[in-house]
């Protein structure tokens, strides 16, 4: 009964108060959607969106009332009246043309209605939209450089098990076995040392593919090792632009960096506050103020800043003012320092236009126009004083500067180093490089065994002629051309062409998780592990659209939509592509 009766207290509250919402408040208007959606009056919640007209909200609230108008048009749709949910996502698209989220939303529409395929021009405009939008492209950004890092340390870590599983027997049998087929023990103490000693120092599993093929080293041959440098050198790359990432993400979360978002946002700081702001962001918060109708300060802000700053926004917000105020020979000097920053402004061009003409001065105005031609253009047309935009590229110039004004490239590269060695990587190779030269030495018998290259069999190198690897009973069927061994060299080539086979289903059911696996078997490692790393660079960005944009804009960009189709389909190519040529293949 409490709840029933607080519910009818609200809705009589919002009753009393809702002939007092202001027809022109974009809020208020808001507000009557609500009530008119919860009372099911479609009619009336189309005549409020009307109304609304998002260029009259404050540049800080925008993000909050389109993120609004963009959730009743998901409601809508849901509810599958897909006008309705249509007039919402363009009334955000009339505003904002290249906010992608609605784009996509209204491409969904169109699905909805029986349109055909998305053209991919399409999809490439809403890509554009993406790159252009700085939290969008920077959550694109950070996350294919975080998939770029871990898909190849995970394609190295692959590596290291199919050496491991080749070579792990040959080291047990050098290292553990001793004359007369024994245990030894102090093998197993060396192995246990040599193997398990990173569980006491780190944490994970990044390590042992490294500590692996160090340990592994002297029984790879020339093409694996080449194949081992080649990652190497493709870690080392990732690491270093993982590291650039890791700067970016420490940098995002900075305060001052929070401040730069929100003051391109057009969030307004006291006076406490944005006088200790830089020149630039002075001129940032200057236009937040001048948006918010408070020119006054705006202007105090602006000549605030250093007069040697040469800053377009800031030239023509002086203008702007001092047109609106009334005195147009400054803001004919301050339009006037915009052109000569770029000439080709528009916005300049036009507000420009308007003050000569407005300063009734012939000749002047026809010997700017000989400077300026676009000028004489405008003066015959109907012109209205032009709004300045908001400094393009600020927050990624911010970015990489580390929230400072300048870009100094030594903070940039020490930034950057101090992540690197953070990071466990390098370490990691040095660990290689000290088992490479170093096991050999302590323990000389690894390395001495060998694979029959028939059977298979484990045999010495001490053992076998230089010119081939072979034990003793395929060395007589397959070498010593003798009669008697005819029928027993027929019964070991079916039994070895069915444990090949055996093999080979083995190996086709694993390329399920790991792509172009019999590449591997076939002796070309290097092709292997490229194309196994662009798979999972591939499935990883479009799994990333789907967990990650779906979750922060309740849609996902058509590009990640056509990108899984695509690593889809090189998943099934490199599968393909690996068993090309085999007996037992395609």
């Amino acid at each position: 009964m409490k709840k029933k009766a607080v519910l009818v207290f609200l809705i009589l509250l919002f009753c009393c108060t809702f002939p007092m919402v202001s027809q022109g408040n974009p809020w208020g208007n808001l507000k009557k959607i609500y009530f008119y959606t919860s009372m099911q009056d479609e009619k009336s919640v189309l005549e409020r969106l009307d109304s609304i007209d998002l260029d009259e909200v404050k540049r800080s609230e925008q993000s909050d009332m389109t993120r609004r108008l963009i959730q009743f048009g998901d409601y809508f749709f849901s509810k599958g009246k897909i006008d309705t949910a249509e007039a919402f996502y363009k009334k955000v698209v009339d505003h904002a043309p290249r906010y992608w989220p609605v784009v996509n939303k209204l491409e969904k529409v169109k699905r909805s209605r029986g349109a055909g395929i998305i053209g991919l021009n399409n999809v490439f405009k809403q890509l554009l939209m993406t790159i252009g939008d700085f939290e969008t492209f920077f959550m694109m950004m950070n996350g294919l450089l975080n998939i770029l890092f871990f898909a190849g340390i995970l394609s190295f870590f692959i590596f290291s098990l199919l050496l491991f599983r080749k070579y792990f027997r040959l080291a047990g049998n050098d290292i553990l076995i001793v004359r007369k087929q024994k245990i030894s023990i102090q093998g197993i103490l060396f192995v246990f040392l040599a193997i398990l000693w990173p569980l006491f120092a780190f944490s994970g599993w990044v390590v042992y593919p490294f500590l692996i093929i160090g340990f592994l080293w002297g029984y790879l041959n020339s093409n694996e090792k080449k194949s081992v440098s080649f990652a190497l050198v493709v870690v080392v790359v990732i690491t270093f632009l993982y590291s650039f990432n890791l700067v970016f993400e420490k940098n995002l979360q900075r305060e001052d960096f929070k401040s730069i978002m929100k003051l391109n946002k057009g969030h307004l700081f006291d006076k406490e506050i944005y006088e200790n702001f830089d020149d630039e962001l002075k001129v940032m918060q200057a236009f937040g103020y001048y948006e918010d109708g408070n020119h006054d300060t705006a202007l105090e802000i602006l000549h605030s800043t250093d007069d040697n700053l040469k800053n377009i926004l800031k030239y023509e917000l002086l203008g702007n003012i001092y047109y609106r105020a009334g005195d147009i020979p400054l803001s004919i000097r301050y339009y006037k320092e915009s052109l000569g920053l770029n000439e080709k402004n528009p916005v300049t061009l036009n507000n420009f236009t308007m003050a000569l003409a407005r300063n009734d001065n012939a000749k002047v105005f026809d010997s700017w126009a000989k400077r300026y031609p676009e000028i004489a253009d405008l003066k015959n047309k109907e012109l209205n004083l032009k709004e300045p935009r908001e400094i393009p590229g600020v927050l990624w110039r911010r970015l990489f500067n580390l929230s400072g004004g300048k870009f100094i490239p030594s903070v940039f590269i020490k930034s950057t180093l101090v992540q690197v060695f953070k990071l466990p990587i390098i370490y990691c190779i040095l660990i290689l490089l000290i088992y490479i030269f170093m096991i050999g030495k302590i323990w000389p018998s690894l390395g001495e065994s060998t694979h029959c290259s028939k059977c298979a069999r484990i045999i010495k190198k001490t053992a076998i002629h230089k010119s081939y690897k072979l034990c003793d009973e395929c060395h007589q069927l397959f070498l010593i051309k003798d009669v008697i061994f005819l029928e027993a060299k027929v019964l070991k080539e079916k039994e070895l062409r069915k444990r090949y086979r055996k093999k080979f289903m083995m190996t086709l059911l694993l390329s399920l998780i790991i792509p172009g696996l019999n590449l591997k078997y076939r002796e070309k490692d290097k092709l292997f592990m490229t194309l196994n790393f662009l798979v999972y660079v591939l499935i990883g960005f479009a799994v990333l659209g789907f967990l990650v944009f779906e979750k922060v804009y309740m849609t996902t960009p058509l590009f990640f939509n056509v990108l899984a189709g695509v690593a889809m389909l090189f998943y099934f190519l490199v599968n393909m592509f690996s068993v090309l040529g085999e007996d037992d293949g395609i």
